[in-house]
């Protein structure tokens, strides 16, 4: 090959790489200028809590951010599966993580690590029961339940429950089965891990075991469930979810029990009004 014929290739092959590899600079310099647009989720994700949960504002600055915080990292670590044909939304999500998270808010609270799945039902659902009753005989029927905590790793809901809860209803399906996993992580059937400044279970023992056995004789409470009369544990699930619910009400019929679980979750309920 001649010289010329050389120098007549360069010249070609820089005519076309040199305006490609500008063109190739200007498209990644303009990219990087371009601010990116955030999943709508993760944009407005305090927003649209306040608006499904107004009761946050309640919150101190700190525990609105922490509860923020929160709830991304359950979105991002827990899964969510809709189940007799219901399709889960990203507000189904954020509501359902909003709900639960309100019970993670102290500084060192872990955030249901045995938890891996969230399965929502439209509304109650069956479950066999394999469980003898107290004459020591299997129902060959299943149960309708709105909610269940595994010791494994979900957690089962009704969705419409958890919209009623919303609206005002006593009973909130989410606090419930979550302070079950709550108890879970604890040794003792009733109570959770407890912070440092509780110094020990003895002030959680008495308070609990004494509410427990006034739930037993009442016939007709005022504010708790009846359900928490079943056990230590279904009583802990109980008095959260009164907590949460009826702050005002817990503090006026059981001013110890809201105490305690003033000081354990870490907030003050007494002002909240849910939409009714």
């Amino acid at each position: 090959m001649s010289q010329e014929a050389l120098v007549a290739i360069v010249v070609a092959v820089a005519l076309i790489v040199g305006p490609l590899a500008t063109l190739r600079a200007l498209s990644k310099r303009a990219a990087a200028q371009t601010p990116q647009r955030p999943a709508p989720l993760e944009s407005n994700i305090e927003a649209e809590l306040l608006a499904q949960l107004p009761v946050l504002a309640h919150l101190t600055p700190e525990l609105r951010q922490r509860h923020v915080e929160r709830v991304r990292a359950f979105l991002a670590s827990k899964r969510f599966i809709g189940c007799d044909g219901l399709e889960v939304t990203k507000e189904m999500k954020l509501v359902v993580a909003g709900l639960a998270c309100l019970l993670v808010l102290r500084p060192d609270a872990e955030l249901f690590p045995a938890v891996k799945a969230v399965l929502l039902y439209p509304g109650a659902f069956l479950v066999p029961v394999n469980e003898p009753d107290e004459f020591g005989l299997v129902d060959d029927e299943p149960q309708e339940r709105i909610g269940e905590s595994w010791q494994g790793d979900r957690v089962i809901l009704s969705w419409e429950d958890v919209q009623a809860a919303l609206a005002g209803d006593g009973v909130n399906v989410v606090a419930h089965e979550f302070a079950h996993q709550l108890d879970d992580e604890s040794p003792f059937e009733g109570a959770p891990h407890l912070p440092r400044e509780f110094n020990g279970y003895e002030r959680w023992s008495r308070v609990m075991q004494r509410e427990f056995e006034r739930l037993q004789r009442h016939r007709r409470p005022p504010v708790l469930d009846p359900y928490g009369a079943e056990s230590p544990a279904e009583f802990f699930g109980v008095a959260t979810e009164a907590f949460i619910q009826r702050g005002a009400d817990l503090a006026q019929h059981h001013a110890e029990l809201y105490e305690l679980l003033r000081d354990y979750y870490g907030f003050d309920t007494r002002d909240w009004a849910w939409s009714a």
